[in-house]
């Protein structure tokens, strides 16, 4: 209908109308694209919250796991220095109950926790632009970063500390079966025993402390993450 109005227009030379014609025109598709822009843009703020939602629980749900292997960990800090001290003092009365336990978990060496499953989806997907706010955008990469860089280093001390563990071994296997001065001589070298727990305890406090430290990432990713999910 339109279109016959603009023709009849030019036919009768009223330039008038047919600029207003066209004018209609340009409003309706000015407006129609304005209504496209406001639904896509509304349909990317729900995905974004659906994302952010996501990370969220994914991100609490690692820090509780943190939580745990920290939780794990520093009480064990104390049990081989003294193990150590046993060792090397050449004590022969050592409470049995307790080497079994230090040796059922002591050399447990807690794995630093990974990355967020929905981060990783987001960056192979390319969907990381839909995240508006630069600061979180920021964060969610320093910290994959960090987690990265912790990865790689949680498994070189592990590789490295694997030759160590030999001694170590033999004496949990042989604590079960004879006193302890005897087990320490017959697990291996004595000198060895003693630089393979010292060597584990280093190894350990430094996973610790790893551990603790990637907390603190988790945590103000987390916050940032509560802030945005309650906008």
């Amino acid at each position: 209908m339109l279109l016959r109005s603009i023709s009849k227009h030019v036919k009768d030379q009223n330039w008038f109308a047919v600029a207003l014609d066209f004018l209609i025109v340009v409003t309706g598709i000015l407006i129609a694209f304005q209504i496209t822009n406001w639904s896509e843009s509304r349909a990317d703020r729900a995905q974004e919250r659906q994302i952010v939602e996501r990370l969220h629980a994914d991100f609490e749900a690692l820090g509780r796991e943190v939580d745990e292997k920290i939780t794990f960990m520093e009480p064990l800090i104390e049990s081989i220095d003294e193990i150590e001290q046993l060792i090397i003092m050449g004590a022969s009365n050592a409470d049995f109950e307790r080497l079994q336990t230090f040796y059922a978990t002591a050399f447990v060496l807690p794995e630093i926790t990974g990355q967020s499953d929905t981060y990783e989806q987001l960056v192979s997907s390319g969907d990381m632009a839909l995240v508006t706010s630069d600061q979180l955008r920021s964060e969610l990469l320093s910290h994959a970063t960090i987690t990265r860089s912790f990865l790689v280093a949680g498994q070189a001390r592990r590789e490295w500390m694997r030759p160590y563990g030999m001694s170590n071994t033999r004496l949990a296997f042989l604590i079960e079966a004879m006193p302890l001065k005897e087990a320490v001589a017959e697990a291996g070298s004595y000198a060895d025993l003693i630089v393979a727990i010292g060597m584990y305890k280093t190894t350990f406090e430094s996973q610790l402390g790893t551990h603790k430290i990637h907390k603190e990432s988790f945590e103000k990713v987390t916050k940032l993450l509560a802030t945005e999910k309650n906008k």
